[in-house]
Parts: C-alpha cells; structure tokens; sequence
C-alpha cells in the first residue's frame, strides 16, 4: 500500500460529511462514557461502526452498551492503568466484527485547580504538587497511541481498513490560559504527539489528528466554573459537533496533520474548522528549521540501541 508524507492544507469543513466510509469499521474510544466521548460513541454506531470503548463510569458505560447493542462494546478503563487499556484493546480486536482496529480516539482527559498556582496558604511549607492531569492526560493519551501503532501495524491491510488516530487536544493547548499551567502542558502534549505522528504516516500509513475545542459544557466543567464562564458572555459549542469533527476525520483518509477547533454553531456551519496553525509559513526561518530537523531525526533514522 503506498502511503502519503504530510502535506499542509487547509481542510474544508463547510460541507456535510458522507459517513458511508466508516460503515464496517472498527473504532476505539476513551473516556466514553460522558461529554464529548459519549457523543462519538454514539455518531459512530449511528454511522455503522462497530465501536469499543472505555471509562471508570460503569453505570453510564454499561447502560450506552445496552442503548447500543449489539454494535458496541463497553470496557472498564483507568487510561492511566496500561493493562486496562491492553486489556480494552485486545477486546476490541476480538469482538470487532472485523477483528481489526480501524479508528482510535484519545478522548479521555481530566481538569481542575492548578497544582502550581494553588495548594498551600501563605504561612504553609510548599506541598509536592499532584500531577493526576498530566497522568490522565498526557501519559493515558501516551498508552492509548503505543497500543493504537501497535493494533494499527498489525492490521490486515485492504479495502476498507484505516489507521487513523484522533487526540483530545483544546484551545488551552494554542492559547494561553492564566492559572493553568498544567492543564495547558498537557493539552501542547497532545499537539506535540500528534503532530510527531503525522510525520512517519509516509512510512506506517497512521494518520494523526487532533482536536481543539473550545468551551463545552460538559461534566469536566463544575457548576461554579459554568456559572463564571456564563458571566462572561461565552457562548458554548456543542459537544455533538465534537463527534462530528472526528467523524470528519475519519471519513476522508485525506486528512492528516491537522486539529480542528470545535466551536458555537454562529462561527462555523457545523460546528468545527481547520485552525490551521500547526504550520510555519513556506521559506520562514522556522519552516526551514523544521524541514531540517525532519530529515535529521535521529530518533527515526538511528537504531534505538544506539541513541
């Protein structure tokens, strides 16, 4: 199969997407069970995928696998416990109509008061910072990629297979954030792995993508921090318009390298658009740095014994 290196270009995200393609594929999703991820539970077997996916809720996992059976299975998954998502993972091969994982989604992630920023009063010692966001968000999306290549490379190749990986970024991983430092580390983590991916597609086939919405009201969000973001005259997206940018994704193998931003339905026909900002422009200085560091890596071109 002849596989395609990166190329930039903006994606057209103002027509309907034809979901005919996803019909018969194997999708895996994390953290599925509520927000955004229950979404794309849900658009994905509406579309005609067989879809595994994980979460720590076992009451919402199990009753979306009643609502959606028998094309859906429900596993229960700590992203941060590797032989949790293993264990997701080998039962998405094997009950997969296909036996064969065709689409994964890196959707789970956590937020919540900055451990830098907060932690101590004035008069108190500095406490070790607790880093459950970095573990959760970063390291999780760390295993769900390493089992995605591993399931991905072991794909019979043909007709209607995909290898396609989608990561839960956010507009905190573009912009700045005051406060929260570690919430926005984790979420540049994930550009950062997406767009390290998307440079190897011309030799393993995965194409990577990232998503980057922007405020949604879901159940990451306490009822104190809606309210304040209310007051500022946000207007919310939709996360239904999430699970129909990774939808997107997946349908058109065209589209690699890219991070849509998810957003209200009066700054994009549905809901989402190409952000277009994970490229430098041609002949800057840090377009031809980077051509650079790409065909130097040595991390690709030097066996790993020796580096």
């Amino acid at each position: 199969m002849p596989y395609q290196a990166y190329r930039k270009g903006v994606v057209d995200c103002s027509t309907p997407v034809d979901t005919s393609s996803i019909k018969g594929k194997s999708v895996v999703i994390t953290g599925g069970a509520g927000g955004m991820g229950e979404q794309a539970v849900y658009a994905f077997v509406k579309a005609g995928a067989f879809v595994t996916f994980g979460d720590l809720s076992d009451e919402a996992g199990k009753k979306i696998e009643a609502d959606l059976a028998p094309n859906v299975k429900f596993c229960h998954c700590d992203v941060t416990s590797w032989d949790d998502q293993y264990a997701m993972f080998r039962a998405a091969k094997e009950i997969s109509p296909s036996k064969s994982i065709d689409v994964v989604i890196a959707n789970a992630g956590i937020t919540g008061p900055d451990p830098i920023f907060y932690g101590e009063e004035p008069d108190e010692e500095p406490k070790k910072p607790t880093l459950k966001v970095l573990d959760v968000n970063v390291n999780g999306a760390i295993y769900t990629l390493k089992l995605a290549r591993y399931y991905f490379l072991r794909n019979e190749e043909g007709p209607g297979r995909d290898r396609c990986f989608i990561i839960m970024s956010s507009l905190a991983g573009y912009g700045d954030v005051p406060g929260g430092a570690v919430y926005m580390a984790s979420k540049f983590a994930a550009r950062a792995l997406m767009r390290c991916v998307r440079r190897t597609t011309v030799v393993d086939g995965i194409r990577s993508n990232a998503l980057a919405p922007w405020y949604v009201a879901t159940g990451l969000m306490s009822s104190a921090v809606l309210d304040h973001v209310r007051t500022k005259g946000i207007q919310f997206a939709d996360a239904a318009d999430a699970a129909g940018a990774m939808l997107k994704i997946a349908c058109e193998p065209s589209i690699n390298g890219r991070c849509f931003t998810i957003v209200p339905r009066t700054e994009a026909p549905f809901g989402y658009y190409d952000m277009d900002v994970d490229d430098y422009s041609d002949g800057s200085k840090a377009d031809i740095q980077e051509y650079t560091m790409i065909n130097t890596s040595h991390r690709i071109q030097v066996n790993p014994h020796d580096q």
